[in-house]
């Protein structure tokens, strides 16, 4: 693609985007999408080949976007303080775009039902890495400044705390509150709490 290309394709891109957080996946048809967007059903098949990897494209393009985002934040005064910050992101992004966290969802039961090939989710997978890397920088400053221990498989703490808290996010952002007992709890408490469970796990003490 030459520059002109490239900028139609990320417009287009982020239409679609746009339409699937707010409607979701699982009725979306591409005949759908086209008519929201004003353009024919031939481009968008053009541009991603299938809807299969078009779903795929809009999960890059999200992740990109919570790149950005998290690699703009300046680190803390310790590496503890700064991984609460990084952590931090799931409860401004539940507050300010719940539906992300259900498109999320959607995709991976998407990815698991039209099993999808990792071949065709090696990029997607390396924006995942891409936010990996960061938290891997504030956890090291951490170490290095003595206020998280250093006993932690930093690997084995990042996947079970993101997929955790991922979790609990996915599950708030689609549930809704259908039961009476659904109120007596805010979702974001719920997801403060998990945090400061996880953040509590590495703080280190002071002798």
């Amino acid at each position: 693609m030459n520059s002109l290309q490239q900028i139609k394709f990320e417009s287009v891109l982020n239409s679609i985007k746009d339409i699937m957080l707010i409607k979701g996946l699982d009725t979306l048809t591409i005949s759908d999408i086209a008519k929201e967007i004003q353009i024919g059903e031939a481009t968008i098949y053009r541009y991603f080949g299938s809807r299969l990897n078009l779903v795929i494209h809009v999960g890059i393009s999200l992740w990109s976007d919570i790149y950005k985002e998290l690699s703009k934040r300046e680190k803390k005064s310790t590496g503890y303080q700064s991984v609460a910050y990084f952590f931090n992101y799931f409860i401004e992004g539940f507050e300010s775009q719940k539906q992300a966290f259900a498109f999320l969802d959607q995709f991976d039961s998407l990815m698991i039902k039209e099993k999808a090939n990792k071949e065709d989710l090696v990029i997607y997978d390396q924006k995942l890495y891409d936010i990996k890397m960061i938290f891997d920088d504030l956890f090291l400053q951490g170490i290095n400044d003595q206020t998280i221990k250093d006993d932690i498989d930093r690997d084995t703490y990042y996947y079970t705390t993101t997929h955790m808290i991922l979790g609990i996010c996915k599950k708030l952002s689609l549930s809704g509150h259908i039961l009476p007992s659904d109120d007596i709890v805010s979702d974001i408490s719920q997801i403060k709490l998990a945090l400061e469970m996880c953040l509590h796990y590495i703080k280190r003490e002071r002798d």
